[in-house]
């Protein structure tokens, strides 16, 4: 047994050192600031901060300082240190010697030399969500004046875990607040499935059948169809319509995030999680959860998703508790999901569990009749956008407009129609800036719409007009001179409909 250290700490000097060390610092530089400043007012070896992870019985360093220098990423389990006694009993703990052999299941303690050891719990409240400890390589002397001190430190690193800990809150709640904000701007879309075709009437009495009911949706259908239109379709006719609608493009986001996108976050559950964050599934309770691009799901995220739309409940990244949510679900893909069962790319269970209603929306070149009132509808939408007089448009051009065979569907037509008044300052609408390809038409053109045509002469307009594109930039795709840009695609949509065709860029 060793003895306690009789070396004098004039507790009032350690106060005042850590006063000036810390006082002008707040956030990451206090803490820095704080080990820093134990270590030298209390001449002792190491010195370190940190947060507590209740589901995980984990400590994480916010700073720890130790051998003149600062460890990064340093987290540990309580079990079994001499930090556990400080967080289960939630007081000041001090081990003046012998700390070693009262721990002997602590690898870290033998690593560091350690003989004594003095810890105290940072509190929110009732709850612990830190600690400050410092270790030494020789005994350490008791002073209760220096107890006092220490706590009193402690109290102030408590104090400022739990303003940044309230600060990421905000900025949370903030970033939260604004994406529903931005989501009911698009719920009142005034070109929201304009037409009379048939395709789309089947469509809008598919809506009405399946919105009253909370079965699950798979809407099926072309890039720039309206699939979301459609889910919102769905969503403001049903009872949920008074809850949110939530939408997660599943293309979009890092495969790394998917998981915490979907099912939320505690806080430390990954680098840079330093507040809990709800994820999609909490933000949807009671209303629509849409999930946009559902083909491009990861893989091994698909079991967690299969889980959660058949229990309704999930756990969060980092948490061990499990959640439990009431939240419809509508699924879109313009992928053949079918295929991609059979190529092992999607499972099989959860296909089945999503197309438990299927809804095909028809591509633009589908309903002739439709392409004249959607044009209309457009151009008094942007002529009001841009503070002009709007212009019926001429028979000329709708005719123009209908020739053309729209493989960017409804959203290609929005762009060229924006295009066209951009550059239209006056009178009708200028079709030779923003549609130029329909002026030399050499290919098939499309007939009257009373003509039915066949897959195979559709299949074959596209093509024509996709080699038209291709050859007027040159074989680009991409760029501000590529055929994505001329055909009011994305390049990535583009290639997939020149793969689709079996055409090969030159």
């Amino acid at each position: 047994m060793g003895t306690v250290d009789s070396r004098s700490i004039d507790a009032d000097v350690v106060l005042r050192t850590l006063f000036e060390t810390t006082a002008a610092e707040t956030g990451q530089r206090f803490f820095e600031a704080l080990v820093q400043g134990l270590c030298r007012a209390l001449d002792v070896h190491g010195a370190w901060v940190t947060r507590y992870l209740p589901d995980k019985r984990r400590l994480r360093a916010i700073a720890f300082w130790i051998d003149g220098r600062f460890v990064s990423d340093y987290e540990y389990d309580v079990a079994g240190t001499p930090c556990e006694p400080v967080v289960s009993r939630g007081c000041l703990v001090n081990f003046a010697e012998d700390v070693i052999l009262k721990f002997p299941a602590d690898p870290d303690l033998r690593a560091f030399s350690a003989v004594s050891y003095m810890g105290t719990p940072l509190r929110d409240g009732d709850e612990i969500i830190g600690h400050l400890a410092v270790l030494d390589q020789r005994p350490m002397p008791e002073v209760p004046r220096l107890f006092e001190v220490f706590q009193l430190f402690a109290d102030r690193a408590g104090a400022e875990l739990r303003r940044m800990r309230a600060d990421a809150a905000r900025r949370a709640a903030a970033g939260e607040a604004e994406y529903l904000r931005n989501e009911l701007q698009t719920l009142n879309d005034p070109d929201a499935l304009l037409g009379r075709s048939p395709g789309l009437v089947n469509v809008h009495r598919d809506i009405r059948q399946v919105a009253k009911t909370d079965t699950t949706v798979l809407i099926l259908g072309e890039t720039g169809t309206g699939k979301e239109l459609v889910a919102r379709a769905v969503h403001n006719e049903s009872h949920r319509r008074q809850h949110p609608f939530i939408r997660v493009n599943c293309a979009a986001i890092p495969a790394s995030l998917v998981e915490s996108e979907f099912f939320g976050h505690e806080r430390g559950a990954f680098t840079g999680a330093t507040a809990r964050r709800e994820g999609r599934f909490a933000l949807a309770d009671k209303g629509t959860l849409f999930l946009d691009e559902i083909g491009e799901l990861p893989m091994e995220l698909q079991p967690k998703l299969l889980r959660a739309l058949q229990e309704g409940e999930f756990e969060m990244v980092g948490g061990t508790r499990t959640h439990k949510v009431n939240v419809r679900v509508v699924a879109a893909t313009n992928r053949d999901l079918e295929q991609e069962v059979r190529s092992g790319r999607f499972r099989e269970d959860l296909y089945y569990r999503l197309n438990v209603y299927p809804i095909h929306v028809p591509p633009l070149r589908a309903r002739p009749d439709d392409i004249g009132l959607l044009a209309d509808s457009f151009a008094r939408r942007f002529a009001r956008k841009l503070g002009r007089a709007y212009e019926p448009l001429s028979l000329t051009t709708i005719a123009r407009l209908r020739r053309h065979t729209w493989p960017g569907n409804v959203r290609e037509l929005q762009n060229v129609i924006e295009r066209a008044m951009v550059a239209s300052p006056e009178g009708e609408l200028d079709l030779d800036r923003a549609l130029p390809e329909t002026r030399a038409v050499s290919a098939p053109v499309a007939p009257e719409p009373s003509v039915i045509l066949t897959a195979s002469e559709m299949k074959a307009l596209e093509r024509a007009n996709l080699l038209r594109a291709l050859e007027r930039c040159s074989g680009r795709i991409g760029g501000a001179n590529g055929a994505a840009r001329l055909l009011g695609l994305s390049p990535s949509t583009l290639a997939s409909r020149l793969k689709a065709l079996g055409i090969t860029k030159t």
